[in-house]
């Protein structure tokens, strides 16, 4: 069975957040989905093949940035571009060296948001 298209993920433990992140996508044309847990993640990886994982660094139960390494390090997912947020000071650059391509620190500006996204998604 072929996996569903689409455009973004979003995993983040904080409910709010991942509506307002998709409103924001969904708004602008993305289709998107989200969950709060790594376990659904790993459902929707099966189900469907973003371009773009949106990944809290620090989730609850998990660390984001395990999951960043998980997926990159898999043949299957390796080509899915991942941006990590976190309002952590050394967030970036420990996103980065987890393999994020991207990262968004928190709070965020919107504009700053969905310019990062149309860039990562030009490819």
């Amino acid at each position: 069975m072929a996996k569903e298209a689409l455009d973004v993920i979003i995993i983040d433990d904080d409910p709010d957040i991942c509506i307002m992140m998709e409103s924001i996508l969904n708004f602008t044309g993305y289709k998107v989905k989200y969950c709060f847990t790594p376990e659904k993640l790993w459902k929707l990886l099966e189900e469907a093949r973003p371009r773009l994982l949106l990944i809290d660094m620090f989730l609850s139960g998990a660390d984001g940035r395990d999951i960043c390494k998980k997926i990159k390090n898999d043949n299957e997912t390796s080509f899915i571009k991942i941006m990590m947020m976190s309002a952590h000071p050394d967030g970036e650059q420990t996103c980065k060296q987890a393999g994020a391509d991207d990262f968004l620190a928190k709070p965020f500006d919107i504009d700053i948001f969905t310019d990062k996204v149309k860039l990562i998604l030009k490819d």
